[in-house]
């Protein structure tokens, strides 16, 4: 009678076991992919002020490298 409880036992353990491994990969897996879609709408924000940033850098040495503007300076500095 012993020996069949404990058989019981032991496949209620590996059969919860199964289960709670299974679970913790279901888990950690929609985690990842909830992550992987954050970062991927971050990553696209942070590309599109890079994009800005550099239209703006290029429109100030635009405006740095005209002529006038060394002209303007010089008359400021009169």
């Amino acid at each position: 009678m012993e020996q069949e409880y404990a058989i019981l036992t032991l496949v209620i353990v590996i059969t919860i076991g199964t289960t709670a491994t299974e679970m913790f990969k279901h888990y950690i897996k929609s985690k990842n992919s909830a992550n992987a879609s954050n970062n991927n709408n971050e990553m696209n924000s942070l590309r599109q002020q890079n994009s800005e940033l550099l239209q703006r850098v290029a429109t100030l040495e635009k405006i740095v490298t005209e002529p006038d503007y060394d002209l303007k300076q010089r008359i400021d500095a009169l």
